[in-house]
Formats: C-alpha cells, sequence, structure tokens
C-alpha cells in the first residue's frame, strides 16, 4: 500500500493581499471605530449610580420604549430602584475587565506598527492564546516584531506619536520613565485580565452578583488587622483538595471607585492608540486632546491604594472565600 499523500499546503490570508484593500481597511477601521464606548458607558453607569430616582422616573413617564420595530410601555413593578442601582454597579466592575481586554488587544495589535492592526486584531481569536500572550508580557517575556525604533521610543510612539524629549521634560520625567509609566497600565491591566474568573463567570452566562460585603482578620480592637468593606462580586467556584474537589463560595473586591479611574484612563489610552494610528495610517490627523500620564506618581497602584482600607500589616485585601458545608463520608 502506498504512502497516503498529504494534502498541499493552504496559501495564507495574507498572501497577494492587494495594497489598496490595506488602506481601506485601516481607513474603514480607523473611522468606524466606536472610540468613546467606554467613556460613554462610564458615564451613563455612573450617572445611574449618582441619581438612580431620576432614571427611573425617565423610565416610568408614560412614554413607549422603542427599539426599530419593537415598542413597549414599561409598568411601574417593571424595574425598581433597587434593580437598577444592582445593575449598574454589576455592569461598572465587568465592563473593567472589557475595557482591560479591549485595551490590552489595540495595544498588542498597535506595538509592532503593523501593515493593518485591524488583521492583527482579527488573527488573536484563540482565547488561550491571547491569555498566554498577555501572560508573557506580565513577565517580561513578550517578544514583538522588529521596527525603526528602539523599545522605548516604540512604546512611547504608538501612545504618544512623535512626542520629543522636550514634551516629556516639561512634565519633569524623562523618555525611559514615561515608557515605564505605560508599562505599569499594561503589567496592571495584564495582571487583572488573566485572573477574571469573575467577569469571565458574567460573560458566559453563570451567575454573578454584586454586594457590600466586610472581612476584619483579627480582633477589632487590635492594631495589626486585616479589614476590608466595600462593594464585590460574588460567585460560585470549584477548589481542589488532596482528597476531592468542593464548591467555595468566593468574594472578589471591586472598588468602584477604582474601577471607575481605571476605566476613564484606559478609555484616554485607547483614544491614544487610535488618534496615533490615524497618523501613522491615514496621515490626516493632528495629535490633540491627548491623554498624557506624565506625573511619576499617575501609576495604577497610587490610584488603588487610595480606595483601600489602611492597615500596620502593608498588606491589600483583594477578596476571600469560604467553602460550602459538606457531610462527612463515610469510608
Amino acid at each position: 500500500m502506498g504512502k497516503r499523500k498529504k494534502p498541499p499546503t493552504k496559501i495564507g490570508p495574507d498572501k497577494g493581499l492587494a495594497e489598496q484593500e490595506i488602506y481601506n481597511l485601516n481607513k474603514e477601521f480607523y473611522n468606524d471605530y466606536a472610540r468613546d464606548y467606554f467613556g460613554t458607558k462610564l458615564v451613563l453607569l455612573s450617572s445611574i449610580l449618582s441619581n438612580p430616582d431620576k432614571f427611573i422616573d425617565v423610565l416610568h413617564d408614560g412614554e413607549d420604549v422603542k427599539v426599530g420595530v419593537l415598542s413597549y410601555k414599561l409598568d411601574e413593578d417593571d424595574l425598581t430602584k433597587n434593580e437598577l442601582e444592582k445593575f449598574a454597579r454589576l455592569e461598572l466592575a465587568t465592563t473593567y475587565y472589557h475595557c482591560l481586554e479591549t485595551f490590552l488587544r489595540l495595544f498588542l495589535a498597535h506595538v509592532s506598527i503593523p501593515a493593518c492592526p485591524w488583521l492583527e486584531i482579527s488573527r488573536d481569536t484563540d482565547f488561550r492564546k491571547f491569555k498566554k500572550t498577555v501572560s508573557e508580557l506580565l513577565e517580561d517575556n513578550f517578544k514583538y516584531d522588529d521596527t525603526q525604533f528602539t523599545v522605548v521610543e516604540n512604546l512611547l510612539y504608538v501612545f504618544y506619536g512623535n512626542y520629543q524629549e522636550e514634551t516629556f521634560s516639561q512634565q519633569g520625567i524623562s523618555m525611559e520613565e514615561a515608557k515605564d509609566i505605560l508599562m505599569k497600565w499594561i503589567k496592571w491591566a495584564a495582571k487583572d485580565f488573566i485572573s477574571v474568573y469573575d467577569y469571565n463567570a458574567f460573560k458566559h452566562g453563570l451567575t454573578v452578583s454584586t454586594d457590600t460585603q466586610g472581612l476584619t482578620i483579627g480582633r477589632v480592637d487590635e492594631t495589626f488587622k486585616l479589614e476590608e468593606r466595600g462593594d464585590a462580586l460574588k460567585f460560585i467556584a470549584k477548589k481542589q483538595k488532596t482528597e476531592r474537589w468542593v464548591w467555595e463560595k468566593k468574594y472578589v473586591f471591586t472598588p468602584l471607585d477604582f474601577r471607575a479611574v481605571a476605566i476613564n484612563i484606559y478609555s484616554g489610552l485607547i483614544n491614544n492608540l487610535l488618534k496615533v494610528g490615524r497618523v501613522t495610517y491615514l496621515k490626516e490627523e493632528k495629535l490633540d486632546k491627548m491623554l498624557f500620564l506624565g506625573g511619576k506618581d499617575a501609576v495604577p497602584e497610587n490610584f488603588h491604594q487610595m480606595v483601600k482600607t489602611e492597615n500596620e500589616l502593608g498588606i491589600s485585601l483583594q477578596g476571600y472565600s469560604m467553602e460550602l458545608l459538606y457531610y462527612r463520608l463515610d469510608k
């Protein structure tokens, strides 16, 4: 019996792609991208939390709710103030992760200054591979294609364009320090993204709820104690022990004030990437209204520490878990 012939290798989608298609894709991508999506969502959710009664009044003003051909009227019991606030808190907590993922995908698509960032985003459809790439970024093992720039210049260019040394000097920092500040935000996004069971559970339809929780480790009157209070996401997860698997209830503290600040900053950095992209690929937009992270304290750790409960041990509580109660099994 003869050997089975291997099927011929198929030509990849990039080979022979018309140059005009590349330009058209870039033009469509940068013109149509919803650059203010996260900023708009943040404003709406924050407004609901600031004044839920006002939104309830608008929703129950007797006017029909219309979406295309769909038209209906809300009854007074259809949406309560409590339900609206719960929705806004959960949506704000999980929008944070959506924003991180979008930021990381756009950054990775632009950092090597490829011919077409939209094609780069479209290649990364395997979530496991993408998560591995993000892990490499966090561990300083990420490698990207060589460009005509140094690593520092490359990173600064995709976020700030052709800003010169004087621009950074005016802010009291060097180009190297500006790069380090950006890397702290990139690594913070990577760190939180790869540990987001709560977001993935919500995204895939599992039960996740938001709640106000508190935890104190140590006596209340003790100086050396760990304590945290505030918004938290709650969900059920499996935990592997030596002899078996068990269920546990997990709480992840989600300080909404920090997440709102972070969404605002990451949204600004997303806008920077898109504006520099327009200059790079379409040659038609000036670099104005850019977010510039100029201060040495403009790093996520500082903002996060502002909303965490202080303690003498210098330890920050991120969450906690409790095993569910089990009967003793007869062996």
